[in-house]
């Protein structure tokens, strides 16, 4: 029987997700013969991982994953956030895509990954690392579905409108523009915070743009290296199949060759058995004179 509901749950979380439910109904039944209703009622409650859960359970589990730096991170976001540091969150923002992809890759060594569920798990990280709740109950591998995931304090998604107020508050030691007269232009922070959005948006578009280009080349190089290798494979096969023709031909010519030899040597064989055949009668009629003359 388990000791409490946090044993039976590390239990649960921790095995195989298509043994879940058998084994939760097995650890339920022995709280009752134990006599501990409340706790079997628990344990029932305990809901079935998804896929993608159960992979990111696994995954906390693995003291080799990068799980670990899911908390450090959110907490680093959502000071930089809290700060309007511009430049360290769009450097942060950076390593919050580039931990997701990590870990999404080392998901992948956990179990086969399909596209619902990579995207799934990309929801579960990239939340985990914006609430620090989420990211509580994935370190401690008790996660259920991705669904479940609630909002989280600091924004989940592209935080390109947030980095775009931090930098534009924190280019407020510029001179402001000012009306006639000296007094501040109230439209002048907007101005600069939506031309700094425009600036981020741009730079954002041109890095994926050169990132779309150094892929494309990547790929042509890879076409082309195929291409080259089914062209080689192509003069081997033809350069084969000329071999063959000739080997065919040759062989071709043999076996009429060979067929022939076989004809003429059958007329030989009939003619010495003729011949053989006369020989034979003339011995037999020589022996018959000499028989003939003894007498």
């Amino acid at each position: 029987m388990p000791a409490d509901l946090d044993a039976a749950a590390e239990d649960l979380y921790t095995g195989a997700r298509e043994d879940f439910t058998a084994h939760r109904k097995e650890l339920a039944k022995q709280a009752r013969s134990a006599g501990d209703t409340r706790l079997a009622a628990e344990i029932d409650k305990l809901a079935k991982p998804t896929t993608s859960a159960w992979i990111a359970n696994q995954l906390a589990r693995d003291p080799s994953s990068d799980v670990g730096r899911v908390a450090a991170l959110g907490e680093a976001l959502r000071a930089a956030h809290a700060n309007l540091a511009g430049a360290e969150l769009r450097t942060l923002s950076q390593q919050r895509t580039r931990l997701v992809n990590t870990l999404l890759k080392q998901a992948g060594e956990v179990a086969q990954l399909t596209e619902s569920v990579s995207r799934e798990l990309e929801d579960v990280f990239t939340t985990a690392i914006a609430d620090p709740a989420v990211a509580r109950v994935l370190l401690a591998g008790r996660l259920t579905s991705a669904k479940d995931l609630g909002a989280g304090s600091w924004p989940a998604a592209d935080t390109e409108t947030d980095l775009a107020a931090a930098l534009a508050a924190s280019g407020a030691a510029r001179p402001k523009r000012r009306r006639a007269g000296g007094e501040p232009d109230p439209g002048s922070d907007r101005d600069r915070a939506a031309l700094e959005q425009k600036r981020v948006a741009a730079e954002q578009e041109l890095e994926e743009a050169k990132a779309g280009v150094k892929e494309a080349e990547a790929d042509r190089k890879e076409e082309e290296r195929i291409l080259a290798v089914a062209q080689d494979a192509v003069a081997e096969a033809t350069e084969r199949v000329r071999r063959l023709h000739e080997e065919l031909d040759a062989a071709e010519s043999a076996e009429k060759e060979a067929r022939r030899r076989v004809g003429s040597a059958s007329r030989s064989v009939k003619d010495a058995e003729r011949r053989a055949g006369q020989a034979w009668r003339l011995v037999q009629n020589a022996e018959r004179k000499l028989a003939e003359l003894g007498e």
